[in-house]
């Protein structure tokens, strides 16, 4: 089987993503009978490619990381929008990688509807798309017969909605509790051993986990698109982050970080979706959690996700301090659980 690959996006995770796409070119060949060529690269200013034959993905890279751009590949560059290439490539898959805009989920969601349109399956790390327009896309992508698949939005590389498709068949899930933003983890652990919420940020961009605007952590957005996602695939809830209770991190002082610390207790940003008849409530807002609470002992950059659920009862999942190579992961794994149902 050969797959033909338009990346939309080509900015850190679409990089470490085709470094592991690179190195486990070998064993997909033997293990899985998977070749793959890149025949678009799409990205918002750093220029674009699209060639029937593939590109070489390797000079790509070296291109983009060592100039800031690929227009110097060759004929292969091409000045076209990023749905003129979506529209006009060969690909039998996009990946979905560009920046994601949280008042409204585009352009991501429209070049996800184009892709699917077009008779592509996709798979993104966009939280967009599916916080904004779950329902729409995932009923296009069956009515043409296609694959939408979307592990990496929520806790990188962790599966956590693989885990309910694949293995709680005939469960349903009654409720989600989780500590899904990183920044902030990190932030108010910082602000209880003494640092100002400046400080905490400070420390937070130097480790590179900041949001490119650190307000949609600290506002509480990041988490909100997060639990939008999870309440949608899992909970049926039909919301997106503007419909979700926000309450960021702001009104958490160092005075407040070191007197709960003091106490036993930690601040923490927690996302929460609950069932209320017919609807769901989703939340974000700081909470206080004491050491019986299992995101007590969750710091730093790790994340994690508690899913109550009918028949199993309470799962809590635990990511320890991911970097890009799990969001990569998910995508990746998300390829092959593709590749695998076009098969069967």
């Amino acid at each position: 089987m050969k797959l033909r690959l338009a990346l939309i996006g080509f900015g850190n995770v679409a990089r470490e993503f085709s470094r592991l796409l690179l190195s486990r070119r070998e064993w997909l060949l033997k293990e899985r009978g998977l070749g793959f060529k890149v025949v678009a690269i799409a990205t918002r200013s750093h220029g674009s490619l699209m060639s029937e034959e593939g590109m070489n993905l390797e000079r790509a890279l070296k291109l983009r990381e060592e100039s800031g751009t690929v227009l110097e590949y060759g004929p292969e560059s091409v000045d076209l929008s990023t749905m003129e290439i979506i529209k006009g490539c060969s690909a039998d898959l996009m990946v979905e990688l560009s920046t994601l805009d949280i008042s409204s989920g585009r352009p991501a969601t429209d070049h996800v509807r184009a892709a699917l349109e077009a008779g592509m399956s996709v798979v993104t790390a966009n939280k967009g798309p599916v916080a904004f327009a779950y329902d729409e896309l995932s009923s296009l992508a069956r009515s043409r017969g296609v694959h939408f698949r979307f592990e990496g939005t929520v806790m990188d590389g962790a599966p956590v909605f693989s885990l309910v498709e694949r293995d709680l068949p005939g469960c349903e899930v009654t409720g989600i509790r989780g500590l899904l933003n990183t920044t902030t983890n990190l932030v108010l652990g910082e602000m209880a051993r003494g640092a100002s919420m400046e400080e905490a940020l400070a420390e937070a961009r130097r480790r590179g986990v900041t949001e490119e605007d650190p307000s949609m952590d600290i506002d509480g957005w990041d988490a909100a698109a997060k639990i939008a996602a999870l309440a949608n695939v899992l909970m049926g809830a039909r919301t997106n982050p503007r419909m979700v209770d926000r309450t960021g991190i702001r009104g958490v002082s160092t005075g407040d970080a070191l007197e709960a610390a003091e106490r036993g207790m930690k601040h923490k940003l927690i996302a929460s979706a609950e069932r209320f008849g017919g609807f769901v409530r989703t939340r974000v807002r700081p909470e206080l959690v004491g050491p019986d609470d299992p995101f007590w002992s969750v710091d730093g950059t790790s994340s994690a996700v508690t899913l109550k659920t009918d028949l199993m009862g309470e799962l809590t999942m635990i990511e320890r301090n991911p970097t890009l190579a799990q969001t990569a992961y998910a995508v990746f794994s998300d390829i092959l659980l593709i590749t695998d149902a076009l098969r069967n």
